[in-house]
C-alpha cells in the first residue's frame, strides 16, 4: 500500500518590520534611478517618465515607492521629471513637437497652471491683485 506522506506548513507573519524578503533599498536602487536620469538626460526618444524608469527594470510600483522611502532616490526622480519636461519645453518651442501635446504631457508630469489672489479689504475698499506664475 502506497501512503502519501502530508506535511502541513503553519504560515506566520513575519515580524513587524522584517527586511527578509527586500529586494531592493537605496543602495542597490541608486545606480537604476541615475540609469534612467541619464536616459531622460540623453536619448531624444525619451519624452515621458515612465519610459526612463522603463530602462532601469525596477518596476513602476517599486521605483515610486523607493522614491517616497529615500530621499535622495525622490530627488533623483525629480531631476529625471526635469529632464523629460526640459526635452519637451525645447522642442514645443522650437518647433518639433505640437505646443499642445507639450502642454498636455508637461500636465501629465506635474506643471500647473496656477494663478494667485490676494485680497485686501480697507474700509470701504477693496483691493485685487492678480499674480500669474512667473511673475
Amino acid at each position: 500500500m502506497d501512503c502519501e506522506e502530508t506535511t502541513e506548513h503553519t504560515l506566520m507573519p513575519a515580524p513587524k518590520g522584517n527586511v527578509y524578503a527586500q529586494i531592493w533599498d537605496e543602495e542597490n536602487a541608486t545606480p537604476l534611478f541615475l540609469k534612467a536620469l541619464e536616459y531622460a538626460s540623453k536619448d531624444p526618444r525619451c519624452l515621458c517618465l515612465e519610459d526612463a524608469i522603463h530602462q532601469t527594470g525596477i518596476p513602476y510600483s517599486t521605483y515610486d515607492y523607493l522614491a517616497l522611502k529615500y530621499e535622495v532616490l525622490g530627488r533623483i526622480k525629480k531631476d529625471t521629471k526635469v529632464e523629460v519636461k526640459r526635452r519637451i519645453n525645447k522642442g514645443a518651442l522650437e518647433g518639433d513637437y505640437n505646443p499642445a501635446s507639450g502642454i498636455w504631457r508637461m500636465k501629465q508630469l506635474g506643471e500647473v497652471d496656477k494663478q494667485e489672489i490676494d485680497q485686501n479689504i480697507k474700509s470701504n475698499e477693496l483691493t485685487v491683485t492678480v499674480k500669474k506664475m512667473g511673475e
